[in-house]
């Protein structure tokens, strides 16, 4: 569940930054939880955990840029979006876990740039729990490599060592298609974000070479582009 607010003295623009975020996260397909505040200090005093805040730069009182620099204080991990009509103040709010500013009045095609920024960088910090010989085993996306298929069960292969995993290909495969995981070969699910490259074979980070089934190849060459295409922008 991604948790996102929305500080903003102007009902006006809480409203529209809400339908944007209503149309974005209905077209990823993921949940998200809307929280809003009219200003800085209601969004101190609340001290909610918050993955993504749509933070205006002028509110009376406390500035967006003066809850940024206590949001770093606090070392609240925070992404940061900025909106504002006056583009004077832009240089002082740049920092730390800040991905950009949008200018009011705001059009979709920026917020969903930024949107999409926020959201991969989240995606590569989550954890996967994986579940091991009845213990539950916590790991970051960005950590594991591949899967190899085992039988009904199957082999975790990270960036420290080999994990064995009671779950098989099929519900691996099904629990993370929306992250960047392709079922490349009947054996294997590999991890776009560790790729090296891909020619008759993936060849992956750590050195290892994956298979790639014959009729994968087209559906996996043509994910991995969009994967690149989507963290390029």
């Amino acid at each position: 569940m991604i948790k996102v607010g929305i500080c903003e003295d102007d009902k006006i623009c809480r409203d529209t930054v809400g339908k944007l975020l209503e149309w974005y996260f209905a077209k990823r397909e993921t949940k998200y939880l809307q929280k809003e505040y009219k200003s800085g200090k209601e969004f101190m005093e609340e001290k909610e955990n918050i993955d993504i805040l749509i933070l205006d730069i002028e509110m009376e009182g406390i500035s967006g840029i003066q809850l940024k620099d206590w949001l770093w204080r606090e070392e609240k991990d925070v992404k940061i979006l900025f909106v504002t009509r006056h583009e004077e103040g832009m240089p002082e709010a740049f920092g730390k876990n800040v991905y950009g500013f949008l200018p009011k009045p705001l059009e979709i095609t920026g917020f969903v740039k930024y949107m999409n920024r926020m959201m991969e960088d989240i995606d590569e910090d989550q954890s996967f729990v994986i579940k091991s010989l009845n213990k539950d085993i916590p790991m970051k996306m960005k950590s594991i490599f591949y899967f190899l298929s085992d039988n009904k069960y199957s082999w975790v292969i990270s960036n420290d060592k080999k994990y064995f995993c009671d779950a098989g290909l099929h519900q691996l495969e099904q629990d993370l298609k929306k992250n960047w995981f392709f079922r490349c070969h009947k054996c294997y699910l590999v991890n776009f974000r560790n790729i090296s490259r891909i020619e008759d074979e993936i060849y992956m980070k750590n050195g290892d070479t994956i298979p790639i089934s014959r009729r994968k190849g087209k559906a996996l060459r043509d994910s991995y582009q969009e994967y690149i295409f989507r963290k390029a922008r």
